[in-house]
């Protein structure tokens, strides 16, 4: 369930609200505010219904000519509950989410942020002695808090949409995470010494297969109210980090031979590329377009990206 607000110019409200009418929301409230700054009155074009006809309303907003982001804003809020008219059953629908929360959503999680470099860094140590002792219980631990999911959703999403700034975002909070999980297996080896007492790796085929569960679900997730993201980043943080901190590990203790570390390195690979591919066709699957979302992108650009196509 969402409320969606359009802050719009007043002339344009009427338009808009009918918008929202023609298909198919039976309430749709308009009222003025004040906007400083810009000194002048606008309308606010809100409605409350359940996430399907928010993205609608939101899609037929976006592809419409009376929306401008020099002159209109959109805002979505996910609602607890809504008492009203509409039976229950429909209003309580929990795909698909509209575009603006998906993406933003992805920009927000992949920020590097002193947050995320600390979750980063707890969970890759107690990861690191989870790997270091065959501890299961210290792996699931630090697998609770361990950022991966969003970025690599976020490289998939924004190379699949056209949101280069999402993919160098994404990408570079995927590296930190790496090179932070690498750090704390040399760390934690170091101090405890070896062996290393994880040898449960899967072969590259079977991370394939499991990584292709994970992308699936991930965007099936990500689009969804209801979803359970945080029990599918578990499943994907294993899926990344146990190998940077393998090899950190590795560095200090000993590498076996070169051929298991290559497969290894590889195996890392493919999980991260089939986790974000799956996603993406999860995403198109579900039925996200790539122009109402580059309506969204490409305002936030200096230069004009029709002129690039």
């Amino acid at each position: 369930m969402h409320e969606v607000r359009a802050t719009v110019p007043t002339e344009r409200s009427a338009a808009i609200a009918q918008i929202a009418i023609d298909i198919g929301i039976p309430h749709v409230s308009v009222y003025e505010i004040f906007v400083h700054g810009a000194e002048r009155r606008k309308h606010v074009v809100s409605v409350e219904v359940s996430t399907p006809r928010a993205k609608a309303f939101i899609d037929a907003l976006l592809s419409s000519d009376l929306f401008d982001v020099s002159e209109c804003t959109i805002t979505s809020r996910e609602l607890r509950a809504i008492a009203g008219s509409e039976p229950l059953a429909e209003v309580t629908q929990p795909m698909i989410e509209p575009a603006p929360d998906v993406i933003e959503d992805l920009w927000q999680m992949s920020h590097v942020t002193a947050s995320y470099v600390g979750r980063a860094a707890g969970g890759a140590v107690l990861l690191a002695d989870g790997v270091l002792h065959n501890s299961a219980i210290s792996i699931v631990i630090a697998a609770l808090f361990l950022p991966f999911l969003s970025p690599v959703l976020a490289v998939g999403f924004g190379a699949w949409c056209g949101d280069s700034g999402l993919v160098r975002n994404g990408s570079s909070a995927l590296l930190t995470s790496g090179i932070t999980a690498y750090a704390a297996g040399v760390l934690v080896a170091l101090i405890a010494g070896g062996p290393i007492g994880f040898h449960d790796f899967k072969g590259p085929l079977a991370s394939f297969a499991i990584s292709a569960v994970i992308g699936a679900a991930a965007g099936l997730s990500t689009a969804d109210d209801a979803g359970r993201r945080y029990l599918i980043g578990v499943a994907a943080a294993v899926q990344f980090a146990i190998f940077p901190v393998w090899l950190g590990a590795a560095t200090v203790i000993g590498f076996p031979s070169r051929h298991i570390v290559a497969i290894r390195i590889a195996t890392l690979l493919i999980n991260i590329a089939t986790i974000s591919a799956s996603a993406v066709a999860s995403y198109a699957l579900l039925g996200l377009r790539r122009d109402e979302l580059r309506r969204l992108i490409w305002p936030r650009r200096p230069a004009d990206p029709l002129r690039r196509l």
